[in-house]
């Protein structure tokens, strides 16, 4: 595929549990826990943000960390979908609900699953395609219950879901993520002790990582068995990597951070993918094993801004793992939209270079669709193309860089 032609896909992210919440997940008993303690947090946490003032009456409310019933997209997809039609997309990507699904071992939801069809059939209506992710970071309280991917046994239990989802959407869909993210949930949750559950143990870690690597493979091999056609891969996050100096220890830092956030799951799964799904958001300097970003720009979160490195990382792993790339998210916090035109347009150009030098691009799907809640950070962080009016019944406003963005592409498409 090329920028250029009609089969790339252009369009955005959301992931369902953002938009809509689910009770029945280890994240809602987290954020009820926790809520609290993130609303105490906030004016120390963000200090050094430019923007820390203007978000810290939701900053500091322990609300804004309860995700509830979202944005009410699950209510109102379709004119949702309407939107995201006039902006010229081809392509939306969604997940699945695992605890909606299965709410309980071995229970499947047949109501949730029609719900599915109509809403992938609605996705194809507005010219769009599917697509899927089957696992962004929640689970079932019941399986958390039984040790989650702490335990290699547990691997069946996702594998079975992912094999239901798959046998009853075969006909749906085409393009399927397996996973979201494994390094961020596996550092949040396991290393940094951030997120639930909050351990702080390299070494269960590791093995929750390795589970991950395992079960993707057999998914992987399962999706193949349903249905041969199936485009399969994961949504990967990484980053660009740059030395600030030529000292030994950053030479170490550059080669230690690189595996244990690219090449130790990649180099694991990627005979068990069709493409590589990259999420990706910033650039990260290195002065031995610490990051030292210039942070001349910083997004509404306080993140490093330099779209253009992008560029640099579709060169390297495409040149090391030679599969087609689908970026599957890729955008910043930026609630007064001052930034995200600048954004894009840098990103553009990156993906430019990055097929002139060789890199066979699938798509580019912009993070996010629509303002939603952002994890730990609730309702605050601002990373919609379409801006959502959270005390005026959530009332959608299109903002003037998806006007660009929607400019762009047409100009791609020759139209």
């Amino acid at each position: 595929m090329a920028l250029r032609g009609k089969e790339f896909l252009w369009g955005a992210s959301i992931a369902n549990y953002q938009t809509d919440g689910a009770e029945n997940t280890q994240w809602y008993e987290w954020e009820l826990a926790n809520a609290d303690r993130l609303a105490s947090e906030y004016d120390t946490a963000f200090k050094n943000v430019p923007t820390v003032d203007d978000f810290r009456v939701a900053g500091n409310d322990p609300q804004n960390y309860i995700s509830g019933m979202g944005i009410r997209h699950r209510e109102r997809y379709d004119a949702d979908f309407d939107k995201l039609q006039a902006l010229h997309f081809n392509a939306f990507r969604f997940s699945v609900e695992w605890a909606r699904v299965e709410p309980e071992p071995g229970v499947y939801n047949e109501q949730e699953v029609a719900f599915l069809k109509d809403y992938i059939a609605a996705i194809k209506a507005h010219g769009m395609t599917p697509v899927l992710t089957l696992w962004h970071w929640t689970m079932p309280v019941w399986f958390t219950e039984k040790g989650g991917f702490e335990k290699r046994e547990n691997e069946r239990y996702f594998e079975e879901f992912a094999a239901y989802v798959l046998q009853k959407l075969q006909d749906d869909i085409d393009i399927v993520l397996t996973f979201n993210e494994w390094n961020v949930y596996t550092f949040a949750g396991y290393i940094a002790g951030e997120w639930a559950p909050m351990q702080t143990s390299f070494l269960t870690a590791f093995k929750v990582a390795l589970h991950l690597t395992e079960a993707h493979n057999r998914v992987y091999d399962i999706a193949k068995m349903i249905k041969p056609a199936f485009k399969v891969s994961v949504a990967h996050n990484t980053a660009d990597f740059i030395a600030l100096n030529r000292k030994v220890t950053t030479k170490l830092g550059l080669a230690w951070n690189r595996w244990q956030r690219d090449n130790f799951f990649l180099d694991r799964t990627y005979q068990k993918m069709d493409f590589l799904g990259l999420n990706w958001y910033n650039a990260d300097s290195y002065d031995g094993f610490t990051v030292k970003n210039p942070n001349e720009k910083v997004n509404d979160m306080g993140w490093d801004m330099r779209p253009i490195r992008i560029e640099k990382t579709l060169v390297r792993l495409y040149n090391r793992y030679q599969l087609p790339i689908l970026i599957t998210e890729n955008g910043l916090a930026d609630g007064d939209d001052s930034d995200r035109e600048w954004w894009l347009s840098e990103t553009l150009q990156a993906l430019e270079n990055a097929e002139s030098a060789g890199v066979d691009l699938m798509g580019y799907l912009h993070w996010l669709a629509f303002d939603n809640f952002e994890w730990d950070k609730g309702y605050w962080p601002r990373f919609g193309l379409i801006a959502v009016d959270y005390e005026n019944d959530y009332a959608r406003d299109i903002r003037p860089s998806a006007q660009y963005y929607a400019t762009r592409i047409l100009e791609y498409r020759g139209k």
